[in-house]
């Protein structure tokens, strides 16, 4: 009966008056204890693109607002031993600022954890700044209790971790929200996902962004992030987990967090969706594998988009993944683009019937991917079910995606490049008796960085100058060109 799906969330609570029953009257919450009444008022979305309950029935919020006095923090939370039957042991809140009829989403919270399914957030506020809170009815309308509590503090961190961008195999630029303080700058510490906070590498910079180089592909990193408000500077945020492009070959299993991170997801709609993290019903008899929910009332359009993953130009990607459907049959359709938008997904490889019962399908998408350039791609996963009369999930797990460079694969076949991994000098030779006309030494991005004229079958060149990472060795010959993955000690 209850979605599968978690969303973050956050809101305040008030003294044990009933709050009003619409954006433009609402009750001033204040710290501690807060007795809510039943959730009838009127909706206005607040942080969950929502027209109607899970049940099918009109939406309805309930309405309070929080003005601070000072800087600080807001914790708001109805995970109260109080919350049991007949209140509401299933609530959903949104915390917002602007004007009624405009609001802007500050932080929201469906579920305190996949079998508690109360609300808790934490939230940033600034002194003088109104912030509405919006519980609704869409799992339980009945009245229940929530706490608020209030801290100040003068030198606020970031509270949210927004996105990476410029990403290739081996740099990309961390985004976070900017600290309500205003600070000077920030600091960043990271290191391999797992390092111990204190341990790793810490970096200073003037604004919210950072960009980061000399990273190793296919690597998950964690990182923390500080306010420095001059004379004082802010705790550290929580661990926050990235990953420089992936190359092929690369399998997962969604199986722990690292294995997850790089993934992301759009249009999370009533039907919901998450990654199962309990049991050992994977493909793999194990508990990590991704969850579409279904809805009974709208058709799903939820998608799941891979990690970013760096390919040639011409390299075939071939992706096979199992599926499953618990009780009646899903619809979905496997899609490239080079971003993590629906928007940009713009090439369909498969429109798939996925089937319902127990075992686990092998699914391999033809035709496979041909990349038309160097750069990095995103698969798309969408679930575009109709509605059903009863819950259904759909099931994805162990996801592979495998390539061959498409350019003059025999050629490449018969070179030799040694030692790889290489420190200084690589050699190169061929059995094909190709004539080697020109060497080229090119990032994962295409850019030619080093390149060598020659007229032999075999040679060598110079790597000494190039940066840690991967690169590609275009080796154009008079009988066509080879292509082959170069690592750099």
């Amino acid at each position: 009966m209850k979605k599968l799906l978690l969303s973050s969330i956050l809101l305040l609570g008030s003294i044990s008056l009933f709050a009003q029953d619409d954006c433009t009257t609402p009750l001033v919450a204040t710290a501690g204890t807060n007795t809510a009444p039943a959730v009838i008022g009127t909706w206005e979305g607040g942080c969950f693109d929502l027209a109607t309950t899970d049940a099918g029935a009109p939406m309805a919020g309930l309405w309070y607002t929080y003005t601070p006095a000072s800087d600080g923090e807001v914790t708001i939370s109805s995970d109260l031993a109080a919350n049991v039957a007949p209140n509401s042991v299933d609530t959903m809140i949104s915390v917002l600022t602007g004007t009624c009829g405009t609001l802007n989403c500050v932080a929201s919270n469906d579920d305190v954890s996949a079998t508690n399914y109360l609300s808790s957030v934490t939230f940033p506020v600034a002194a003088g700044v109104t912030y509405y809170i919006e519980w609704s009815n869409y799992w339980d309308g009945a009245g229940f209790n929530f706490d608020l509590t209030f801290t100040p503090i003068s030198c606020l961190k970031t509270y949210g971790i927004n996105s990476e961008t410029n990403i290739t195999t081996t740099s990309l630029t961390l985004n976070w929200d900017p600290s309500l303080s205003n600070p000077a700058g920030y600091q960043v510490e990271y290191g391999l996902t797992g390092f111990v906070q204190g341990t790793g590498t810490t970096v200073s910079t003037p604004t919210n962004s950072l960009a980061l180089t000399g990273l190793t592909a296919s690597t998950v990193y964690d990182y923390y992030v500080r306010s420095n408000c001059g004379a004082t500077q802010s705790v550290w945020s929580t661990a926050n987990p990235f990953t420089t492009a992936k190359v092929c070959p690369y399998t997962t299993g969604l199986d722990t967090a690292a294995a997850a991170t790089g993934w992301t997801i759009a249009t999370n709609g009533p039907g919901g969706q998450a990654i199962n993290s309990t049991g050992a019903a994977g493909q793999a008899a194990t508990p990590g594998y991704w969850i579409f929910g279904s809805s009974t009332t709208t058709a799903n359009n939820n998608w799941l988009f891979s990690a970013p993953i760096s390919l040639q130009a011409n390299e075939q990607v071939t992706l096979t993944f199992y599926t499953r459907a618990t009780t009646s049959p899903r619809t979905l359709r496997v899609t490239v683009g080079n971003n993590n938008t629906t928007a940009a997904q713009t090439t369909q490889l498969a429109a798939l019937n996925v089937a319902a019962g127990t075992v686990w399908n092998q699914v391999t998408t033809v035709p496979t991917f041909t990349a038309p350039s160097a750069g990095i791609y995103y698969f798309g996963f969408n679930d575009n079910s109709a509605a059903t009369a009863t819950a259904v999930n759909m099931r994805l797990d162990t996801f592979s995606f495998t390539s061959v460079l498409g350019t003059n694969d025999f050629l490449s076949s018969n070179f030799s490049v040694f030692p790889n991994p290489v420190n200084n000098v690589i050699n190169f030779s061929n059995d094909a008796n190709a004539v080697v006309s020109l060497v080229e030494m090119t990032d994962l991005n295409g850019r030619v960085i080093k390149s060598l004229k020659v007229n032999a079958t075999e040679g060598q060149i110079s790597v000494s100058d190039l940066a840690t990472g991967m690169y590609m060795m275009k080796i154009t010959t008079d009988q066509g060109i080879a292509v082959k993955k170069i690592v750099k000690q």
